[in-house]
């Protein structure tokens, strides 16, 4: 599994934000149709944006760094671009970078 990192230009954030909470919820709630749904739309939405796909561990790596300088960090699906400036070194605080599971072989999201 690999970990797609997009930056969301602050003009999607109002469509974004409403279906990263719909995948959030349909993930807690176990609703396999309403995640497809939510990852479509988000994937949609997010196609032509700067991305980069990491390899899962390198993701976990990566959280861990956030985590050894602000232990009570909670990774999401959007994370603050002043996190992610390792990986677009032109985000700022105020951009927002949305983190999703794909699976390379098969070439969806997950």
């Amino acid at each position: 599994m690999r970990i797609r990192l997009t930056v969301i230009p602050l003009d999607d954030l109002d469509r974004v934000r409403p279906l990263v909470d719909a995948l959030r919820n349909a993930v807690n709630s176990g609703d396999m149709d309403g995640m497809d749904t939510a990852t479509e739309k988000l994937t949609t939405i997010t196609a032509t944006g700067h991305s980069i796909d990491l390899p899962e561990e390198e993701w976990r790596r990566f959280l861990a760094k956030i985590r050894a300088k602000n232990p009570e960090f909670q990774s999401d699906y959007l994370l603050s671009g002043g996190l992610c400036t390792e990986y677009f070194s032109k985000v700022t605080s105020e951009t927002m970078v949305l983190q999703l599971p794909i699976d390379k072989k098969e070439g969806n999201y997950v």
